[in-house]
């Protein structure tokens, strides 16, 4: 009986680690998909402070008139749609994250991901050009 409910425990904690995710991809508020992204990931790294970058992510999308769908303050992501405003070649549903983090040397490393790696490119290259005024 003893061993049943080890089993029993340890599939359940095993298992809770993807299951905790579920309701988030039902409501659409997930990051998943962006997470084993690998040809729509562009990255680069900036002199200010993680939560200032942030910030300058929010302010890029607010001043190009860009829809943020979901947004985490405190883990400092964006993830962002219609963005045919400024690139003709994508759906408006097609979704951008913004993932801002401090690098080793007290720097600040923010990744632009996309499931449309045109997008993202573009997206990427807009986005370091506004982080250079």
């Amino acid at each position: 009986m003893k061993n049943l409910i080890l089993l029993i425990s340890f599939i359940f904690i095993v298992s809770s680690c993807a299951v905790l995710d579920y309701p988030k991809r039902i409501a659409g508020y997930s990051i998943a998909n962006f997470e084993n992204e690998q040809d729509g990931r562009f990255s680069f790294v900036s002199d200010l402070e993680p939560k200032k970058a942030y910030n300058k992510c929010n302010l890029f999308l607010f001043e190009n008139n860009i829809q943020t769908n979901f947004k985490n303050d405190k883990k400092m992501y964006v993830v962002a749609s219609k963005f045919s405003l400024i690139y003709e070649y994508t759906l408006d549903s097609t979704e951008v994250a913004f993932f801002v983090s401090q690098t080793d040397d007290s720097k600040t490393k923010i990744e632009v991901v996309s499931n449309n790696s045109r997008l993202a490119k573009f997206v990427y290259n807009k986005l370091s050009e506004y982080f250079k005024k």
